[in-house]
């Protein structure tokens, strides 16, 4: 009769490790107070690609290697940052939050307001690699 109970025990998944998971909301806000505090102690992450291993795609990071890496003249640069969609930012966007997410086929959409007023908003899109939720781009919605 132990056996049979442990046997049904070991079908179910571990109810220990649902509180622990990083949902991508989690994961979105947890990068983007991340990268405002880079930002704000004049440390690009964008110019330190490999710091972003922990928030961002694998793909993403490529790319970012590749857009930044040679001569800057040689290339059409982006006119804002990446991430935040904007060429500065303001000194309370340290107050970062969530607003709404959806899904489509190809990620999960985290809408991310900056500031007290929350009217810079930003759409994270967010995948699953290696089991953790990193962000692959951003769109700008709202200035």
């Amino acid at each position: 009769m132990k056996a049979w109970m442990f046997f049904l025990l070991s079908l179910c998944p571990p109810i220990y490790a649902s509180p622990l998971a990083v949902t991508p909301q989690i994961a979105a806000l947890n990068f983007n107070r991340w990268y405002i505090d880079a930002l704000k102690q004049d440390k690009s992450p964008l110019l330190k690609p490999d710091t972003l291993t922990p928030y961002v795609s694998k793909k993403s990071i490529e790319a970012i290697k590749a857009l930044y890496s040679g001569n800057s003249n040689d290339k059409d640069m982006p006119d804002s940052d990446m991430f935040i969609k904007a060429q500065d930012w303001e000194e309370d966007w340290d107050h970062v939050s969530v607003i709404s997410s959806d899904f489509d086929a190809v990620c999960m959409n985290i809408y991310i307001a900056f500031g007290k007023n929350k009217k810079h908003v930003i759409a994270d899109c967010l995948v699953r690699e290696d089991g953790k939720w990193k962000v692959r781009s951003a769109t700008l919605i709202t200035l």
